[in-house]
């Protein structure tokens, strides 16, 4: 299957979640939040993507995918529980907030996958080897997309892999440190509110070092290729 293909098919696959048919067709529901269509749009597309792309490339999208979720999901969850509380919220709102974010996670899990899965199927690598091969020179519009398609290239062939697999890393570190270091530094157990408190805390600046990691690693070389494009030869204009 070459990549008009598979861009085809994943851009068919994306239209329920942009036109909403036939998923709002089945809106009975399996729990509060989640109904029947956009459960098996979730599988469905999630299984193709598998299929059109491989178990290495959907483990990395689906990581992508949750990563982006989590601070959406539960971090919008806790201020709105706390707004909330706080009376500032109506008084309704506590019952909903559960189902709401349900249903954001399940949209995310699904659409972001699909889009990271259709810019993936196209081959900005090739793309950008004509452009740089090119003996009739480079057009400032050409080189214009040539910096776009570096610097994709390097975001996902490069910074999404390297903070994946740190992601990876420090789990397993966490893990060992919790079942063979010494007891100090091991998670206290005295009470579930501190527990909790230390999880969100944890989950926090970690996500705040990945998002400082990924904006670091993404533009540390613009400068760089910047020159290095300029310096390519003009197209020569036809006389």
């Amino acid at each position: 299957m070459n990549w008009k293909t598979k861009f085809f098919v994943l851009v068919l696959v994306s239209i329920p979640a942009f036109v909403g048919y036939p998923v709002v067709g089945y809106d009975s529901e399996i729990v509060s939040g989640l109904t029947f269509g956009w459960a098996a749009y979730f599988f469905l597309a999630n299984l193709i993507i598998l299929a059109i792309h491989g178990g290495r490339f959907y483990a990395n999208v689906l990581a992508v995918a949750a990563l982006v979720s989590i601070p959406v999901v539960f971090v919008g969850g806790t201020i709105s529980y706390l707004i909330s509380l706080s009376g500032l919220g109506y008084a309704a709102g506590q019952s909903a907030y559960s189902p709401h974010y349900l249903s954001i996670c399940v949209t995310m899990l699904t659409v972001i996958p699909l889009a990271l899965s259709m810019m993936g199927a196209i081959p900005f690598q090739r793309f950008e080897q004509g452009l740089l091969q090119n003996s009739a020179g480079v057009s400032k519009f050409e080189k214009g997309i040539l910096m776009f398609l570096r610097v994709f290239n390097h975001i996902v062939f490069f910074v999404i892999p390297n903070i994946l697999e740190t992601v990876r890393e420090e789990g397993q570190y966490r893990k060992w440190i919790q079942h063979q270091g010494p007891e100090s530094l091991k998670v206290s157990s005295t009470s579930k509110a501190s527990m909790l408190k230390t999880r969100i805390s944890a989950l926090i600046t970690d996500m705040v070092q990945l998002a400082v990691e990924s904006i670091c690693a993404s533009i540390q070389y613009i400068p760089l290729w910047a020159v290095e494009i300029s310096q390519l030869p003009d197209k020569k204009r036809e006389t």
